[in-house]
């Protein structure tokens, strides 16, 4: 939780807009634990954000950039973010929320064909995740190479 003397802008977020990297996410939240919005469908060309408020035994599940790209890109990754209550009595409060995040084995193939081409792309799912890693951390990764 955030200092009881502070408080934050209207619009503020607890978990900036993201995609996961992984296959699926589970999400477990209770009612209470607010926040959770998820953008929606692109292909519709709506914009805009859904709240994806806990039910009680419910599961909230996204999928991720990994079975998206296995998909050949059928299956979207969800983008979604937390954002802040605006009241700063609930922006007091902690948000508690249990993730389980499913991915392939790192030896798994995946393969996605090239719409243009026809030929086609195969990695690991291992390549697939140090690949996500070092695009967040290249810089890191940059200066540990020289």
């Amino acid at each position: 939780p955030i200092p009881q003397d502070s408080s934050y802008p209207p619009g503020s977020m607890r978990a900036g807009s993201h995609t996961d990297w992984d296959a699926i996410t589970l999400l477990f939240q209770l009612p209470g634990n607010e926040g959770l919005e998820c953008a929606a469908n692109p292909r519709l060309g709506k914009v805009g954000w859904i709240p994806v408020d806990p039910v009680q035994g419910g599961v909230a599940v996204n999928i991720g950039d990994m079975l998206a790209r296995w998909s050949d890109s059928r299956l979207l990754s969800n983008l979604h973010r937390v954002r802040m209550p605006n009241n700063p009595a609930e922006q007091a409060k902690s948000r508690y929320s249990i993730a389980y995040f499913a991915q392939a084995d790192k030896s798994q193939i995946i393969e996605i064909r090239d719409k243009k081409t026809g030929k086609m792309h195969t990695i690991t799912a291992g390549e697939y995740i140090t690949g996500r890693i070092k695009s967040n951390f290249e810089d890191k990764f940059e200066s540990d190479e020289k």
